[in-house]
Parts: structure tokens; C-alpha cells; sequence
């Protein structure tokens, strides 16, 4: 594109060799650098020293480029088609420690459940288990009720003929893409939608109730009262909430209603690797969920593989995000958008209120808005976002999941019946906004260079 955009390539590569110097820097010249002690090497502790790449793939420091793929500016939030959020300095420290040793990674998940029984203030008799997502904590907890400790069952499964409860009940409303993750198990689900219904749904084959947080204003029937007809029937219960932290306090408040399993993302506002999630749950339960993937073999979890440094990374984004400040955040974020509405006012364009509620369900952070003057600008909302998306060598944000064009067929559509149109919100067209709380330093000055850009573009002149 003919821009004349200043955040270059070079721009980039200088800023990122900033954030991330200090993270390959030698623990023990910084100790001496700051007047402290240093410490005589320990040998054969850090494995392989951190080195620079002088030939190959990352020797340019630009592997987006080598690869011929765009990286980009996170203004969409927290979504996994883009890479779900960016991990803090601490938790990219914490996986290359988790390199240092081999370890058995069932003694290490162990270990780990109890460390996120403690952060998390989970009832007694329950601890947590970290999966490779929310979707494999679905996977391997609907197993672990399917298949108990039973050898043969373990083998089995997703063979579920011979298995006694194989049937959960779901509200019809609750339905959503993530319980093919139930039903890849084996296990079959019986729609509902009154609590009546739920009840006369219940049969000696009903192994569980599933409830789906982020819909739980669609249903009809309560998680309270999902649980107790549960308890009154000896049925189990599953909670996904994978997307609906924060607050953090739901970290602790939803076990502690009494679910006998809770999965929350570990890669969205956790912010640890996008590949890792949690699971909450009774003691019994989260053993029979790790008898059901890997790092044991013949499973049908054994494509769930988490690795050790997966593992660290996501205990110590968990531990800093139980003691983050949401208020103290939000205060950053305004200021950031700040930056952006002082850079473009002068264009007739205004910052719109915050949007943010803190009790909201589902990818919950704050999301900035600005208003565009229709006399002064020839340029609509999605046009702004679509060009901000457009910005090379770095896109600022995405247009949508399909953009990348990962969408199956319907050989059943009729013809031109499998075009996709692209979901637009139904805001104001003079309007446009994104969030920014997955800024890095020095991107929201980059977003306010590129709006300053776009509206001179699209300014009517004056009479």
C-alpha cells in the first residue's frame, strides 16, 4: 500500500529488542551490573545456555518475516484465532526454567493441582489440573466421569457401548461449538430446556449435567438450581467457563458453588500460553481426568499433551493474575486510549464512554470507542478498522475468524449458498473501536500515528 506509515520494520525489530533484552540477559551480570553479589555459575542447571541465532531461522530477529506471515497488533482482545494474548516477561522466564530438568509430569501435574488448589482458595477435597485449553479440559474431565480408574473403560473410550451413564443433559440454549468437545468422547447429548424437562430428561444411563457459563442468561434453569438437581440425582456437573475471568474472584467463587468440575481458559486474560487451560475439581475426578491423557499412553487425551514448561508458564501467569489490581490496570488502559484520542481530535473525531462491565460473561475487557464526524470525514467506522487491519509490515488487529479463509464447505448449500458474509456489528457506522488492554509499550502511539494517517486520507475539505 502507497503509506506513508513510519512504524517500519525496523521500528519494530527495535522496539521488540527492547521488551525482550532483558529477558535473554545473564541473571548474574545483572546482579553485578547493580552492585550485587554475583554468584559462581551453576553448572549443568540452565541445560543449554541462551544464545543468539546467527544462522538459519531467526538470524534476521524478524521470524514473522522469514516465514512470510504478519504479525499483529492485538486490538481484538483476548480470541484465539489471533494467539490469544501475550505472555508477561515472568511467565516467558518461568518456561525456560521448566527446560532446565526432565521431570515426571505426572508428579509435576500433581504438584501443580495443589499449587492452584492454594492461589485459587478452592474447597477442600478439590484440586486443579492443567490442561492443553479449556476445549481438552471438556475432553479428558467428561472421560475421567465415563471411564473412572477402569483399565479396559480407558482403553475403550470414545467406545462407550459397554459403559453404564453415557447421556448428559444440556439446556438447548447452552448449546455452542465447544460441546463437540463432549461429544468426541463418546457421550451423548440430551436437550433440554425447562427445569422439568431437565428432570424428567434424567435415566440410569444421565451421567452428568453440562453448563455453559457464557450462556447462562439464555437458560432457563439457574446454575444453582442445575446443581442441586444434580446433587438429587447423583449426577455430576461441568462448568465451562472458560472465557469469563475476570473477575479473578470467580476463580474461586464457582468450585466453591459446589460444580464438581470447572475449566477456565490459561490463555486468554490469564495470560499464560495459549495452549494451556485449568481444571477445577474434585480430587477423585482430576485423577481420573490425568489417567486420561497424556503423559499416559493408549488414551483418548493423549493428543492433550502439556509439557513441562507449559505447566510453569501457566502456575506463574496464574499467580500473577490472582494478584493483579483490575482498578490499577484500567488506569493504564484509559491512558492509553488516551493517546489515541489526543492524537486524532483535531480531526473532529471524540472519544465515546469506556465500555466495561465487570460482570459481563464472555472475553470481558474494556473496549474504547471513538466518533466520527460524517461532515468532516469521508470514512466509515468499519472502513477505519478495515485499514488499521490493512497496516503493513504490522496489521493492527483482524477483521474476523475467516479471515485466514479456514471455513469448511457445505456440499448441501445451494449454489453461491456458501459464501460466508462477514458478522458486522450493528453499531454506528460512524463509529469504530477496539480494545487495548493487550497493548505493548509503545503500540498505542504506533495505532495513534496510523489513525493520524488514515483521517488526513479521508478529511473533506474545507469551504
Amino acid at each position: 500500500m502507497g503509506s506513508k506509515f513510519a512504524w517500519s520494520r525496523r521500528t519494530f525489530l527495535s522496539a521488540l529488542g527492547a521488551i525482550t533484552g532483558g529477558l535473554i540477559a545473564p541473571r548474574e551480570s545483572d546482579a553485578a551490573a547493580l552492585g550485587g553479589k554475583q554468584k559462581a555459575p551453576k553448572h549443568g542447571v540452565d541445560g543449554h545456555p541462551i544464545v543468539p541465532i546467527t544462522s538459519g531461522l531467526g538470524s534476521t530477529g524478524d521470524i514473522y518475516a522469514e516465514l512470510g506471515v504478519t504479525p499483529l497488533v492485538n486490538i481484538n482482545g483476548t480470541v484465539t484465532v489471533i494467539g490469544g494474548s501475550v505472555m508477561k516477561p515472568e511467565v516467558m522466564e518461568l518456561i525456560r526454567r521448566g527446560n532446565e530438568h526432565f521431570v515426571l509430569i505426572d508428579e509435576l501435574e500433581v504438584a501443580a493441582g495443589k499449587f492452584i488448589a492454594k492461589i485459587c482458595k478452592s474447597p477442600a477435597g478439590y484440586t486443579g489440573l492443567v490442561t492443553g485449553g479449556a476445549a481438552a479440559a471438556m475432553v479428558v474431565g467428561y472421560s475421567a466421569m465415563m471411564t473412572e480408574d477402569l483399565e479396559p473403560r480407558l482403553k475403550a473410550i470414545p467406545d462407550v457401548t459397554d459403559f453404564p451413564r453415557t447421556e448428559v443433559i444440556i439446556q438447548k440454549s447452552h448449546r455452542y461449538a465447544f460441546d463437540h468437545q463432549i461429544r468426541q468422547t463418546g457421550a451423548k447429548l440430551i436437550e433440554v430446556e425447562t427445569r422439568e424437562g431437565m428432570i424428567a430428561a434424567i435415566s440410569p444411563k444421565t451421567l452428568a449435567i453440562h453448563f455453559t457459563n457464557i450462556l447462562s442468561d439464555k437458560g432457563k434453569v439457574s446454575g444453582a438450581e442445575t446443581i442441586e438437581i444434580a446433587k438429587a440425582h447423583n449426577l455430576y456437573t461441568f462448568n465451562d467457563a472458560a472465557a469469563d475471568v475476570p473477575p479473578k474472584e470467580r476463580l474461586w467463587e464457582y468450585p466453591a458453588q459446589g460444580w464438581d468440575m470447572v475449566t477456565f481458559s490459561g490463555g486468554k486474560d490469564i495470560r499464560g500460553p495459549q495452549a494451556s487451560g485449568l481444571l477445577i475439581g474434585k480430587e477423585e475426578l482430576i485423577h481420573w481426568s490425568l489417567l486420561n491423557m497424556s503423559p499416559q499412553e493408549d488414551r483418548i487425551g493423549r493428543c492433550c499433551k502439556v509439557g513441562k514448561e507449559t505447566i510453569f508458564g501457566f502456575l506463574k501467569a496464574l499467580e500473577l493474575f490472582v494478584n493483579s489490581d483490575l482498578d490499577a490496570d484500567l488506569k493504564i488502559f484509559d491512558e492509553r486510549a488516551r493517546v489515541i484520542t489526543d492524537a486524532i481530535k483535531k480531526f473532529g473525531v471524540t472519544a465515546l464512554p469506556r465500555e466495561f462491565n465487570r460482570e459481563a460473561l464472555g472475553n470481558v475487557t474494556p473496549r474504547y470507542s471513538w466518533q466520527i464526524d460524517p461532515s468532516k470525514m469521508k470514512i466509515t467506522g468499519h472502513e477505519v478498522m478495515q485499514k488499521l487491519a490493512d497496516t503493513r509490515p504490522l496489521g493492527i488487529g483482524s477483521m474476523g475468524a475467516g479471515a485466514s479463509g479456514m471455513r469448511g464447505r457445505d456440499p448441501n448449500a445451494p449454489p453461491g449458498g456458501e459464501h460466508h458474509e462477514e458478522h458486522r456489528s450493528q453499531r454506528d457506522p460512524n463509529s469504530f473501536g477496539f480494545a487495548v488492554w493487550q497493548l505493548k509499550d509503545g503500540e498505542d502511539k504506533m495505532i495513534a500515528e496510523r489513525l493520524v494517517e488514515i483521517f488526513k486520507e479521508a478529511s473533506k475539505p474545507t469551504k
